[in-house]
């Protein structure tokens, strides 16, 4: 595999639990070796991997690989008396990103969301994004936009009623239950009323 390849992936895979890894390390043995020098060869050992293809969990496999280059230090240092890792540790590592399904399916709705907010009035549009997307307050909001914080209601309860009732009849036109999935969307467009 190649070396851009493999850094690539330890920066998307492996760099974003260093925190984690680094805080187990200071609790674990950090009265005997600098979690520093650990990451820092575990990074190394990753690297000089040929490839990454047979990493299934990439934060398991940077842990495990800490624990290894931690237990080398020592050794080498002369530490006789190290904890290992028992099993039920091992199983309160856990990968917590999303599965690859979730994260594409995610990703495809918020594009779908964006695409029926493109097709509000831009007041509205704007209304719905600093209101419900960045949490803005009414008052701000209105502010934002040089109008009152009634247009701004009005924007938000209508803004939200087209976005339900267009993504409603998408997920009609997609899954030809047309009359189920209206329910369920009219119902969501009801208590958002509430805004």
């Amino acid at each position: 595999m190649d070396e851009d390849l493999v850094s690539a992936w330890i920066g998307r895979e492996i760099l974003p639990h260093e925190r984690g890894v680094r805080s187990w390390l200071a609790r674990r043995w950090g009265h005997v070796l600098d979690p520093n020098d650990v990451i820092q060869e575990a990074y190394c050992r990753i690297a000089s991997l040929g490839s990454v293809d047979h990493i299934r969990s990439p934060m398991a496999y940077f842990y495990r690989t800490a624990q290894t280059v931690a237990a080398d230090i020592m050794r080498r240092s002369g530490v006789i008396n190290f904890t290992s890792m028992t099993e039920i540790e091992w199983l309160n590592v856990m990968d917590s990103a999303p599965l690859a399904d979730r994260t594409i399916a995610a990703a495809q709705e918020i594009e779908r969301v964006n695409g029926v907010l493109s097709e509000l009035s831009d007041t509205a549009r704007k209304a719905i994004e600093l209101r419900r997307i960045e949490g803005v307050s009414q008052r701000e909001t209105a502010e934002r936009l040089g109008v009152s914080e009634d247009v701004v209601r009005n924007h938000l309860v209508r803004g939200v009623q087209k976005v339900l009732q267009r993504l409603a009849a998408q997920d009609a036109e997609m899954s030809g239950d047309a009359r189920e999935t209206m329910e369920q969307k009219a119902e969501a467009v009801d208590t958002s009323r509430s805004l």
